[in-house]
């Protein structure tokens, strides 16, 4: 039994986040099996709880103004339960409820229709304010569940309009999770935000309420029952934050272009599954650089594969300038798989790396990294994807197989050599030096060779959309385990690499999302 979960989970998760990374958490739980409808109930029966601990018998009447999302759900939770402690509620909905958005908010709504002594009034546009400045003049507290997290630029009305009203009252104000027009990531105000008195905020502290007093008064923040494990452990709301809308009117330069370096005279198969699997994540261009040894044989695997020969078996320095051209049109390299340790092939990757500094995000794999056992610094900026085994190969050092045997190990080699590792195995251990997330969400099946040269080619592509080196790995060790799931479901043990380059759209299909 290990004794330091907690405590590596204090150390290594921060104490403040943003909206989106709230939104990845939430995802996550939900993943585990913690439903987004027990979230609501926990939130606001702690919103309630408050009102009445702090306020007490001095608290008789209550107007919940709620919008259509879900910071909307958890205030008719809220009025529930402040209905049911025998206070006066009434609840007033920024909209329609036709317009209620999520399933939990919508059931919450569903129980609150059915309180006839829950006084319901509808803002749909400013003629409706006459109606909310009367509540508010009788009304002892008001809560502000309009927007919270979902705060998006300038407020427009009817919600201008009421946040405009709740301010020009003097009265007790309580906010569910954010003040409404604060933005809770960066503490933007565009113009309004409701002044609260105090705000109930849920699972950490956000980062756009630190210093914001004047409109958050004070602030609480409220354990709800979200798992730890949903932070510190990779799930589908990590995947969700690094996947790229797509565009109508777009073309294919607009999803990345991915250069793949590998293969020598005995492989050929590891750069092809690395390119492929790139191209099934979603990038618009995928380039092989590859020795003309292979090159051929790389080419018939598929029609999709743009490959580029070198002059000899393998790679040189005299290799040097072909890659040099293409890394001008690329937005991520990956470069490593089947390359072989040729004694010229390690100074390639030398000068490549060196080339690469500051200008195209690199993914170093297999060889790639077991070609900087001498050279450990170049890994600064990168990141590399070694199982035990390569990381032994280079660091004269072994790891064991569960991520807490790792992670001490881990967090301090990306500290030192200042990249960001991606320590493959069924306990797949991510971190920066200061950031960690582990993914459990994989399978023994995934034990077959090529595996890891997919996974290289999924990350490719996340950086290759612009994303951070720490959070695309964390995507991509998931992705890359949920698509082993699926294969392993199918075939059982008894999977090949290629598999799972089947398998990955069936992985990203329900985040697709077209703008």
């Amino acid at each position: 039994m290990v004794q330091n979960l907690l405590e590596y989970y204090r150390l290594f998760t921060p104490n403040e986040v943003s909206s989106e990374e709230m939104s990845v958490i939430e995802e996550n739980a939900v993943g585990f099996g913690f439903s987004r409808l027990l979230m609501m109930e926990n939130a606001g029966a702690k919103v309630a709880d408050f009102i009445l601990k702090k306020y007490g018998e001095r608290v008789r009447n209550v107007v919940v103004v709620c919008g259509t999302g879900n910071n909307g759900g958890d205030g008719f939770v809220v009025a529930r339960h402040l209905r049911n402690n025998l206070l006066s509620v009434k609840v007033a909905l920024v909209g329609r409820p036709s317009e209620i958005r999520s399933d939990e908010a919508r059931l919450n709504w569903l129980l609150l229709e059915k309180m006839d002594d829950v006084e319901k009034l509808f803002l749909t546009d400013t003629s409706s304010i006459e109606n909310l400045k009367k509540v508010f003049e009788k009304c002892d507290v008001i809560v502000d569940a309009i927007l919270g997290t979902g705060v998006k630029g300038v407020l427009y009305d009817p919600i201008k309009s009421v946040v405009e009203t709740i301010n020009g009252f003097d009265k007790i104000v309580v906010a569910v999770d954010t003040p409404t027009g604060l933005n809770p990531s960066t503490g933007e105000i565009h113009g309004l935000s409701v002044k609260a008195s105090h705000t109930i905020t849920f699972h950490k502290m956000k980062k756009g309420l630190v210093g914001k007093s004047e409109y958050t008064g004070e602030v609480f923040v409220e354990e709800i029952g979200i798992p730890w494990e949903a932070e510190f452990f990779t799930g589908p709301g990590d995947l969700r934050r690094v996947i790229k809308p797509r565009k109508a009117y777009s073309h294919k330069g607009d999803y990345g272009t991915v250069l793949v370096i590998g293969g020598c005279e005995f492989y050929s198969g590891a750069p092809a599954l690395a390119a492929l699997s790139s191209y099934r994540t979603g990038a618009g261009l995928v380039y092989i650089v590859a020795p003309q040894s292979v090159a051929a044989s790389i080419r018939q695997i598929s029609p999709d594969l743009i490959v580029y020969p070198t002059k000899y078996t393998h790679f040189t320095l005299d290799d040097v300038e072909l890659v040099k051209g293409l890394l001008k049109k690329a937005d991520a390299l990956v470069i490593g798989p089947g390359l072989g340790l040729h004694p010229e092939t390690i100074e390639m990757v030398h000068e490549v790396l060196r080339l690469c500094k500051g200008v195209v995000k690199v993914v170093l794999d297999a060889d790639g990294f077991k070609a900087l056992k001498d050279s450990p610094r170049l890994l600064e900026g990168v990141v590399a994807t070694p199982h035990a085994g390569e990381f032994r190969h280079v660091f004269d050092f072994s790891v064991g197989e569960r991520w807490w045997e790792r992670i001490d190990t881990a967090v301090d080699v990306a500290r030192k050599y200042n990249f960001t590792l991606l320590l493959k195995g069924h306990d797949t251990l991510i971190t920066d030096g200061f950031r960690v997330k582990v993914n459990r969400w994989s399978t023994s099946g995934m034990a077959v060779g090529g595996s890891g040269d997919v996974l290289s080619g999924i990350l490719g592509t996340f950086l290759a959309w612009g994303n951070d080196y720490f959070y695309s790995a964390a995507a991509a060790a998931y992705a890359h385990g949920d698509a082993g799931i699926r294969a392993v479901e199918k075939k059982g043990f008894h999977i090949l690499a290629s598999d799972l380059l089947d398998e990955i759209p069936a992985v990203l299909k329900p985040f697709d999302k077209e703008v």
